[in-house]
């Protein structure tokens, strides 16, 4: 059950959110109303609660899955040697998790439910707690049922101990990431029962006929039948493609006329 003191921190931490959608830079603000960017964390402490919020992607209303109220969620900035704590609420009416893609993390807080950790239960709050070994550009995801399909994903920049090797001008970081506004369980079952159920560019029989003209009756035959054999398709570049997905860059999809 939701507490009063518990209900009061939220409404005023989603209060402040949308408050200060307009202090983003540009390149972080979205054109669409409930997608704020990605807002950037640094320190060594972290709250991250996890829960369902409203977004609009090209015009159309849906309902994400995420952190801290935003898609991507906030880019973590963590430093090479530091030892780092992430406290997760999780707010929704299911179990969850935080995985630390590419990360050396104890096993204890790799964010694996089942394997690694039992998950995070509705209404509590697990304490990750690592040592940070490297540095470099990852990410974090849930590792909890099909919620990394609804948006509970984002970005971590570890900064090396030393300086930097690297030299640059600007930092640009970028998320790219799809959308459906079909749910991911529907997604998957359909998947399940055909694999090429949402690919839309198969070959068909009159492009049998034209592969034919241009080769040969018999290569062409030939080259379908190697393929059946194999049992794959030479059209299976992703098994879920644009008619299903929306493709975000920062949580932006191609109508927001993104620029950096």
């Amino acid at each position: 059950m939701l507490s009063r003191r518990n209900l009061l921190h939220y409404s005023l931490g989603a209060g402040a959110a949308f408050g200060m959608a307009g202090l983003l830079p540009a390149w972080a603000r979205s054109a669409s109303d409930g997608n704020l960017g990605i807002p950037s964390r640094t320190g060594t402490v972290f709250d991250l609660n996890i829960a369902e919020f409203p977004v609009r992607i090209n015009g159309k209303a849906g309902k994400a899955v995420g952190i801290n109220g935003t898609l991507p969620g906030p880019l973590l900035r963590f430093r090479e040697g530091d030892t780092v704590t992430l406290n997760v609420t999780n707010a929704l009416e299911e179990d969850t998790s935080v995985h630390w893609h590419g990360l050396l993390v104890p096993f204890q807080m790799d964010g694996v439910p089942g394997v690694t950790f039992p998950g995070i239960k509705p209404g509590e709050t697990f304490r990750y707690q690592f040592p940070v070994r490297q540095n470099g550009t990852y990410w974090y995801h849930s590792h909890s049922g099909l919620q990394e399909q609804l948006g509970h994903y984002g970005p971590i920049i570890i900064e090396p101990a030393e300086t930097d090797p690297v030299s640059y001008d600007r930092e640009y970081v970028l998320v790219l990431s799809d959308w459906s506004f079909t749910d991911p369980h529907r997604i998957y079952a359909k998947l399940k029962k055909n694999a090429e159920s949402l690919n839309f560019q198969r070959r068909t029989l009159p492009d049998f006929f034209r592969d034919a003209a241009d080769n040969g009756f018999g290569d062409a035959l030939n080259e379908r039948a190697m393929w059946g054999r194999m049992r794959m398709s030479p059209r299976d570049l992703a098994d879920v493609g644009a008619p299903t997905y929306t493709y975000l860059i920062n949580g932006h999809s191609t109508a927001d006329n993104f620029n950096m």
